[in-house]
């Protein structure tokens, strides 16, 4: 037979034999690759008369939210910007902190909020202020490592003064278990939140401190 015959068959053998050599994601050149997942506030266990906005990052309404994922890498740093002053609250919490309404946080004993007041608040008592007063319009900062929480203000850091001892402080300690951030608002208070650097005004004060990451990032 003429071997001209068998040349589709050979051109169909070489084909094959080449794709071989192709990862699946340069075969699928027009297919869409999904985003990667992004922290956000949780809105399943938000407060029922919270609302959240510009897809779960901005909170306003009455209540509380805290982020889709708590804590768990070594070093993290989130912000909150003041669109709107009221009553308000920014922090950590326990995932049985009630969300119901501002006012809860800072209340029981496993959360813990700086208020607009420029006081950090735990367990119904008023632990310490910042030196640098906030206003509407700052950018407030947060750096978290297990053993310390700290603040910072427009990028620059505050810290505290114990409202015991009068003693400054560079931050506060003492928080424990598994936590997340948390935010609170009422009487027309907005306030907007960054767990990604994407959405970073100012960069961690130091590069070991990274957005907030969910598990498997970690992994």
């Amino acid at each position: 037979m003429h071997p001209v015959l068998f040349q589709p068959f050979f051109d169909f053998l070489a084909c094959c034999q080449r794709l071989t050599y192709f990862p699946d994601d340069e075969l699928n050149l027009s297919a869409p690759r999904e985003p990667p997942p992004e922290v956000k506030l949780d809105l399943s266990s938000a407060g029922p008369t919270v609302v959240l906005l510009k897809n779960c990052l901005r909170i306003c309404g009455h209540g509380c939210a805290r982020s889709v994922v708590p804590i768990l890498q070594d070093k993290a740093y989130f912000e909150v910007k003041i669109q709107c002053t009221g009553h308000w609250a920014v922090g950590l919490c326990s995932s049985k902190t009630p969300l119901a309404s501002v006012e809860n946080l800072g209340i029981d004993k496993a959360s813990w909020v700086l208020r607009e007041d420029s006081c950090v608040w735990y367990s119904g008592v008023k632990l310490a202020r910042l030196k640098t007063p906030l206003e509407e319009g700052s950018v407030l900062g947060l750096t978290y490592d297990h053993v310390e929480l700290r603040f910072y203000i427009n990028g620059a850091a505050t810290g505290l003064i114990n409202e015991q001892s009068a003693q400054s402080m560079d931050g506060w300690t003492g928080m424990k278990g598994v936590l997340y951030p948390v935010v609170g608002v009422a009487e027309n208070a907005v306030l907007d939140v960054g767990f990604n650097r994407k959405h970073f005004y100012f960069p961690p004060p130091q590069s070991d401190f990274k957005e907030i990451l969910f598990e498997k990032e970690l992994l």
